[in-house]
Order: C-alpha cells, then sequence, then structure tokens
C-alpha cells in the first residue's frame, strides 16, 4: 500500500517538486482510512492534528452559521486536500466534513505535513494561499450580507476580500473620513459613535461602511474596536459593482439604509430604481412579494401559544369557579376573580402577538398590559368623575355621554402606546396592532376586577362569576381591539420620518391615521350606548364586536405582509442552507432569534435582524 501511497503523492499537483525522499518519508507515516456514506471524517470547533488526502469518493465541507443553520460551504472529490487550514493556522477546525457516498482518503499527520511544508515551499505557498481563500469564502458563506450570492461567484468575491486585524483601541473609521472601503466583521467587537453619547456596536456578522458608500458621503461616525478584531475589507468599487450585479443584495442594502438612516429613504427607493445589468424585467415590489410568500420568506409556521395561555388560565378559571360555587370560600372566590379577570385579556393579546413575526419579548408586553391597567384606569375614573358623572350620575340611553367616555378611555389607553411608538424602532405596523391590544386588553382586566370586586363584595359570588364569564367571553370584541385600531392609526401618525416601512404620502397617512382613530371612538361608544333594549342591544353588540374584528383582520393581514416583506428583503434565500441538518421539516422544534442589540424575536430562517439590521446569532443554549 505504501508505493501506492508514493504514487498519489508523486501525481498530486500541489506536492510537485517535493524530493521523492520526502514523498516516502510521508507515505511511511501516512494512513488509509475509508468513511461510509453520511460519516463525519471531522467535526467543526474540533482540535486538529491531521489532514486527508481524498483518494476516492466525495464529501461535503459543511459549518454552522451565526444562527446555528448548517451551510454547506463546498463539496470535494479525488485529489482535494481536507483539514489543512486548521494545520494551517493552528487552530480548530473550521469546518466539519461529511462523506456524500462511500470515501477512502489517506491521512496525514501533523508531523508528516510540517516536512512536507518545509521541504517545498510551492507546497506551503499553495496551500496557504487556497487556505486563506477557502477561509475567507467560509466566512462570506455562513455569516454574511453576501450570502444570496452564487457560491460559484462568491469564490470570486472572497478573492477581491481582503483580512485585517485590528488590535483594541484602533480606530477603523473616522468621522467625515472619505468612503473608500466597506467593512465586514469576521470576529471581535467594535463600537460606532455618532454623537458623544450614542454608542453603536458591532460584532460578528455585522458590517458598516455601507451608508457613505451608497450616497456618496463623508463617514457619519466613528468606529473603533474595543477588543481585537479581525475585519474583512472590500474596497469601493468592488462593493458598489456587486450591488448593480445582483438584485438580491441590492434590496438587502436598500432594506439596511432604510432602517438605519431614515432620513435617507429616498435614497434608499433609488437603490431599488436602479436596473441591474442582468436582472430579468421585474419590479422590485414583485421580486420582494415571490420571496414573502415562499416557504423560507414567510417562516416556519408559529405554535398556537395563545390556545396554551387559553386552556392555562382558563382552566385554572373553570376550576376555581367550580370550588367558589361549591364551597363559598372567599379564598377561592379571589382566586376565580383573579383568574376571570386575565383569561379574556391575556389569551386576546398572545392570540395578536402570535401573528406577528417580529415582535418583542413577552416581558414587553407585560409592561404595557400593567402600565395601561395602572396608568389608564385611574386616569380616566378620575377624568370621567370629574367631567360627567356627577352626583346625580349620567345616563349611557343618551349617545353624547358613550361617546365622551370613548374618547377619554381610549385616550387614556394610548398614552402608554403613544410613548412606545414615537421610538424609531417601532418600525412595523403590527408593533402598533400589538401593543395597542396590549393596553386595551390591560384596560379590560382591571375593569373586569372592579366589576367582579363589586358583585363580590355584595356577597353575590354567583352575580360575580357570571359577571366575569361573560366579560371574559365578549373580551375579543372589546378594548383589545378598539386600543389596538386606535393605536394603528396613532402609528400611522407618527409615521413620517421615523423609518416606517409605510410608503403612502403624508396626506394619505393622515387620513389613515383619522380615520383609524374616529373608528375605534365610535366603535366603543355604540358598544357602550344603552339606547337599545334587549336583543336590539345584543344584536347591536355582536356588530359592533364584528365589525371591530373584521377591521382588526385587515390590519394584521396588511401588518403581517409588511413584516414578510421586510424579513425576505434583508434575508434572501441562502442556497447553501442544509435543512435537514437543521431539524426543518422533520418536527424538532426551531426557537426564534432573539437580537442582541434590539430584543427582537426574528424567525428561524433570519440571518438579520428586519427592525435593526444587527446579525443575528442563536443562543449558546439552543
Amino acid at each position: 500500500m505504501s508505493v501506492n501511497m508514493v504514487e498519489f503523492l508523486k501525481h498530486h499537483t500541489l506536492l510537485h517538486g517535493v524530493p521523492e525522499e520526502e514523498l516516502e518519508k510521508a507515505a511511511v507515516t501516512m494512513q488509509s482510512a475509508s468513511f461510509a456514506d453520511g460519516e463525519w471524517l471531522m467535526h467543526e470547533g474540533m482540535e486538529g492534528d491531521d489532514c486527508f488526502f481524498i483518494a476516492e469518493g466525495r464529501v461535503q465541507v459543511i459549518s454552522r452559521s451565526l444562527t446555528g443553520r448548517a451551510v454547506m460551504l463546498a463539496e470535494l472529490g479525488p485529489g482535494a486536500l481536507i483539514g489543512e487550514i486548521a494545520l494551517i493556522r493552528n487552530e480548530k477546525r473550521t469546518a466539519g466534513i461529511k462523506a456524500a457516498g462511500d470515501v477512502m482518503t489517506l491521512r496525514l499527520d501533523r508531523a508528516a505535513f510540517e516536512r512536507l511544508a518545509e521541504a517545498s515551499p510551492y507546497f506551503h505557498e499553495s496551500l496557504s494561499f487556497a487556505a486563506e481563500l477557502r477561509y475567507v469564502h467560509g466566512l462570506l458563506r455562513k455569516a454574511s450580507i453576501w450570502s444570496a450570492i452564487p457560491d460559484s461567484e462568491l469564490r470570486g468575491l472572497a478573492e477581491i476580500t481582503v483580512r485585517r486585524k485590528v488590535s483594541r483601541g484602533q480606530t477603523v473609521v473616522r468621522e467625515g473620513d472619505t468612503a473608500q472601503w466597506f467593512y465586514m466583521v469576521a470576529s471581535g467587537r467594535l463600537e460606532a459613535y455618532t454623537t458623544p453619547q450614542r454608542a453603536h456596536a458591532f460584532e460578528t456578522g455585522d458590517y458598516f461602511g455601507e451608508t457613505a458608500l451608497l450616497t456618496d458621503t463623508t463617514q457619519s461616525g466613528t468606529v473603533t474596536a474595543v477588543e481585537d478584531s479581525e475585519l474583512l475589507v472590500m474596497g469601493k468599487t468592488e462593493f458598489l459593482a456587486i450591488l448593480q450585479h445582483y438584485a438580491p443584495v441590492r434590496r438587502q442594502f436598500a432594506e439596511v439604509l432604510r432602517i438605519r438612516r431614515p432620513d435617507l429613504t429616498a435614497a434608499a427607493e433609488q437603490l431599488l430604481a436602479e436596473e441591474p445589468g442582468n436582472a430579468p424585467a421585474e419590479t422590485a415590489s414583485d421580486a420582494l412579494t415571490a420571496a414573502a410568500e415562499s416557504p423560507a420568506g414567510s417562516g416556519q409556521p408559529k405554535p398556537s401559544r395563545w390556545m396554551d395561555t387559553l386552556l392555562a388560565i382558563g382552566g385554572g378559571f373553570v376550576l376555581f369557579t367550580l370550588l367558589a360555587a361549591w364551597l363559598q370560600s372567599p379564598l377561592w372566590s379571589a382566586a376565580a376573580l383573579t383568574a376571570g379577570s386575565l383569561v379574556g385579556p391575556v389569551t386576546f393579546v398572545a392570540f395578536v402577538r402570535g401573528s406577528q413575526l417580529l415582535g418583542f419579548r413577552a416581558s414587553r408586553l407585560a409592561w404595557v398590559f400593567v402600565s395601561s391597567a395602572a396608568v389608564a384606569v385611574p386616569l380616566a375614573w378620575i377624568v370621567e368623575r370629574a367631567w360627567l358623572f356627577g352626583p346625580g350620575g349620567a345616563s349611557f340611553a343618551q349617545l353624547d355621554i358613550p361617546a365622551a367616555v370613548a374618547l377619554i378611555e381610549e385616550a387614556a389607553k394610548l398614552i402608554i402606546c403613544t410613548a412606545l411608538l414615537r421610538s424609531s424602532r417601532m418600525r412595523f405596523l403590527m408593533d402598533a396592532v400589538v401593543f395597542g391590544a396590549a393596553a386595551g386588553m390591560g384596560f379590560a382586566a382591571v375593569e373586569s376586577l372592579i366589576y367582579g370586586w363589586t358583585y363580590l363584595q355584595q356577597s353575590s359570588t354567583g352575580s360575580m362569576l357570571a359577571v366575569l364569564w361573560v366579560r371574559a367571553l365578549l373580551s375579543p370584541l372589546g378594548h383589545g381591539t378598539w386600543t389596538a385600531i386606535a393605536a394603528t392609526g396613532v402609528w400611522y401618525g407618527l409615521s413620517a420620518g421615523a423609518g416606517r416601512r409605510t410608503a403612502a404620502a403624508p396626506a394619505i397617512r393622515w387620513l389613515k391615521a383619522a380615520g383609524l382613530l374616529i373608528v375605534a371612538v365610535v366603535l366603543h361608544a355604540v358598544w357602550d350606548y344603552h339606547g337599545l333594549e334587549g336583543a336590539a342591544r345584543f344584536a347591536s353588540m355582536i356588530a359592533v364586536g364584528a365589525a371591530g374584528l373584521l377591521i382588526l383582520y385587515g390590519l394584521i393581514r396588511t401588518g403581517t405582509k409588511e413584516e414578510r416583506h421586510a424579513v425576505a428583503a434583508l434575508n434572501p434565500t441562502l442556497p447553501g442552507e442544509l435543512r435537514e441538518l437543521t431539524g426543518e421539516g422533520s418536527g424538532v422544534k426551531q426557537l426564534p432569534l432573539v437580537c442582541a442589540a434590539c430584543g427582537t424575536q426574528s424567525p428561524p430562517h433570519a440571518r438579520y435582524c428586519a427592525r435593526c439590521g444587527q446579525a443575528l446569532r442563536a443562543r449558546p443554549d439552543a
């Protein structure tokens, strides 16, 4: 077998010029190793003390992206050398190697590899150059904004990308500098300072410098390394040429520009309007619609968590109701009162949140829920008692009273929502819908608690339970729906210059804002109106509830479509991803990716946060 090994080495392209005696010494240390289809030759992240020449068969080079998805970097056949990067760089394996069919290899240990490299400068230089290209290509493929570029052409991109190491404290870009380079972070951490008070962090997978290149302006901030880092650097000419050549990449950077610089939305639209040299004759909108409606663009179906919420709190409410009615105990009555006040509102908020593709953590929704209850209910009660309900009371049979109550209560609930929606991070219509629903349902929960407590104080447990059950069943028709509609109106009103994804003209935005606010108040007022009695009043309540839910359904459809477009624009399908290795389609639960910069929960297939543009990273425990 050693003779065959020597012959194999003598005829290998990389080993031309190596003295035959050195090849014989290497062959003595080499061992043949066979691998069956699907077997791993090496694993990413493991220590590397050897490399392999492929004698027969083919292997796949597979790595993990920052989000934990498997990405195939290359497929190699007979004659290829694998595992040499770890030997050359003295680092752990940068990728895993998996047999694609039966494979025969020749194993070369570190000592023999180093002897060959020392005996042949050509061998060492060729491997070093190839290893550098493969390393950069791997970084571009698995953790960069260029992932939509076909693999064969991405290798060419790796050839014009330069690795640059920067030390802690070193300044990479200074405010006011002429834009010449595009930077991607391969490792480490840097911070951009646009003002003395504001810093923006860049970590592995992030990028910077694109805004000045796209708008032909000087750098708007200073970027400094806060720890030893490694960058991938590309020149301005190459960067702009790639954008001109690849429509998906151009859409990605148009979306990034819209996110990071809302004041440059016109420049983003201009970037989308440019015709690429080789793109098919389709508009950007058509392309995004197709991408958003594709399996990758639409994301994995979300689990019905609102059903879990309903079963958990609703089951407790049923149990506490039975115990309270049977035992007539204050303890169980209080438990039934608490669960009954929460079951409808919390379930409704969970249902609306389940429709959102780019939401925040549940703790933030809980904060809005509680804050609305703590602020809006007392405020509305004080104002209503001062302005409407004097010593003699007021009649809801007169339309002006329910109209005034609707105005006061919706305004009180919108205080928290408006404070939140002013933030430029609230880019999406669904933000307004979800936070509006949470604010409205926080108000509704306290109302139910007050009504139930009033009946309980009158020693009427049965009446309290009846009121709670009716309000729980009717809760989707009331406060949560109205405030979600009203908050959407506020969102449209605040949309100018806030980086929102609405393309409507200012006049249209103001019309939508006014219309939705008026609709919310009218629905609330008609619901409270007592001018009708019996079946007629019940029918009017059902009609109002149905109308509100229909409007809310339309807003949710519009909002989710907008979110899908944003995700598809920033995260086009990655050609090299291996879905079978990530659990997709195999029943394995995939967790949402939480952006470390803004806290947005993105769908499992995303690589960049559609809210702030930062690279997403899988949690260590995921």
